[in-house]
């Protein structure tokens, strides 16, 4: 199985669903991230010198760098077709079954457009016949989409998918943000451990992460 994590902003897979990510990475799934605010690199692979932080951050629990993709935000912006198109191409490049992004009720802008282009690059297999269909798509459990709850008359993140978390997934999960600068203007390690507990609880387990599922098949 590959996965595909896409993201507005550098990091926040790792907050959303960095213990996940170690997860499947020992059991020796693919594991890909989609950034849609990268510095450099113009619809093309990650150089090994855009946002060091976070290829730091990502190697310390294992990730293989190398796909890591990244899209440049111009100052004029890019367009929905070619976030969505960007997407698509991170997909087919590293063969993805599943995807893993924000939930539509994320808090600002990009994010929320992160998740729209994501919904609808999961559709790719309806406009390409070689292309086959998902496996799964997720959305990964973030603090504007649980905690901030601006707007009441929103269908807020509401989760039915547990992945469990060793302490030592938890500890590797926390010291990636730390090693990300400005992540810890996102959240706190005690927000992390509060919310793994919590979930952890939820699920019968000691530490989880939670996601809510449009659809997985098997």
């Amino acid at each position: 199985m590959n996965y595909l994590v896409v993201v507005a902003h550098s990091g926040d897979e790792i907050l959303g669903c960095g213990g996940t990510m170690q997860k499947l990475i020992k059991s020796g799934a693919g594991v890909s991230v989609c950034v849609l605010d990268g510095k450099k690199s113009y619809g093309e692979r990650a150089p090994k010198e855009t946002i060091p932080d976070h290829r730091i951050a990502l190697s310390s629990f294992g990730m293989d760098t190398d796909n890591l993709w990244m899209l440049e935000k111009k100052k004029e912006g890019v367009s929905f077709s070619y976030l969505v198109s960007f997407i698509e191409k991170c997909m087919i490049e590293n063969d993805i079954d599943s995807l893993i992004t924000y939930h539509p009720a994320v808090g600002d802008r990009e994010r929320r457009e992160a998740a729209r282009a994501t919904q609808k690059a999961s559709q790719l297999y309806k406009r390409n016949r070689d292309i086959r269909p998902l496996v799964s798509l997720m959305y990964m459990e973030f603090p504007s989409a649980t905690d901030i709850s601006l707007d009441p008359t929103v269908r807020w993140f509401s989760p039915n998918f547990y992945v469990s978390l060793s302490r030592e997934m938890l500890e590797k999960k926390e010291k990636a943000i730390t090693l990300m600068s400005g992540m810890d203007a996102v959240t706190s390690a005690e927000t992390i451990r509060g919310v793994a507990a919590m979930r952890g609880a939820q699920s019968g387990s000691m530490y989880s992460e939670a996601f809510e599922s449009v659809y997985i098949r098997v």
